[in-house]
């Protein structure tokens, strides 16, 4: 589907008061257009979540894609003006991030916002370089004389840069942050304890493969001593190896919540260790022990 676009003389700067003798037209094939946003849209959620900790699906990265492709033909719209202009991609952006990351709108408005600063500054980089014709309107930049090979090389070199700035990121919180809290919520109770981060902590439910917290036996008096709530169809098994243990096994529970640093973690199994943690210090006591996949949800 071919399209050609005929911007109006004005859209010159009136300094140079060029004379509009011929007309100048860009050619934009909609497939092609659809076809770009939709990916590097797809990609740039794929990235907002990868930095942000933020849950979504397959399902609602290609939607989020489709809505990109489809709200690149905002660049066909004339006359829209600088604060409606404004609203728009406001308003779409909301959108987008409540598509692909369904209650964490705000701060995934704001995460595709860095990262499509990021990549469009790669593109532009690009063009400046390669001296590519393109055309912008209404925040959408169509590239015409770009090669696919092109848009495969800009996202995967700012795929790889995103990537390894957050593992940069992740290791340096790791390190830092050795002892956090985390809330548990079970059947509307909560209890709050401070954990260890403890990277040789490898423990995990063999059903699911998620990481598996440890709570020392006097907080598990605590843990177990809720109103009203039925451990025994919570009740699991963890096997465990550790120095001296070959085929050991845990008592473990699942809650239905819990939180580490304000993040989210679901559904968790939480197993009773026991005996007590040995302290680190007068003052670094701690119920629980957690691996560092529970940090490792993002960097933003």
């Amino acid at each position: 589907m071919n399209m050609t676009i005929f911007p109006p003389c004005e859209v010159y700067n009136h300094l140079y008061d060029i004379a509009c003798e011929g007309v100048f037209y860009v050619e934009v094939y909609a497939e092609y257009l659809f076809l770009e946003n939709f990916l590097m849209g797809i990609l740039i959620l794929y990235l907002s979540g990868k930095i942000a900790g933020l849950t979504t699906s397959k399902k609602r990265l290609i939607l989020g894609g489709i809505l990109c492709g489809l709200f690149s033909f905002i660049i066909f719209v004339r006359n829209m003006g600088m604060l409606l202009g404004v609203l728009v991609k406001i308003a779409f952006s909301l959108l987008l991030a409540h598509v692909a990351f369904d209650k964490k709108i705000l701060k995934g408005t704001i995460l595709i916002y860095i990262v499509s600063v990021f990549m469009g500054g790669m593109t532009i980089l690009l063009l400046y370089l390669i001296r590519i014709r393109g055309l912008t309107n209404n925040a959408v930049l169509y590239v015409g004389d770009i090669t696919y090979m092109n848009v495969v090389f800009g996202a995967v070199v700012s795929y790889v840069t995103i990537i390894a700035f957050s593992k940069v990121m992740e290791a340096k919180q790791l390190k830092e942050r050795v002892f956090t809290t985390i809330t548990i919520e079970i059947e509307g109770h909560t209890v709050i304890h401070r954990a260890l981060i403890d990277s040789g902590n490898f423990l995990r439910d063999p059903l699911s493969g998620k990481a598996v917290a440890i709570i020392s036996q006097s907080a598990a008096v605590q843990f177990k001593n809720m109103d009203h709530v039925d451990f025994s169809s919570r009740y699991c098994l963890i096997p465990y190896h550790a120095i001296g243990t070959k085929n050991g096994m845990l008592e473990g529970y699942r809650v239905d919540n819990a939180w580490v640093n304000g993040r989210a973690l679901g559904s968790i199994i939480v197993a009773v260790y026991d005996t007590e943690f040995c302290k680190l210090g007068e003052e670094e006591e701690y119920q629980i022990l957690l691996s560092k996949d529970f940090l490792m949800g993002g960097v933003a």
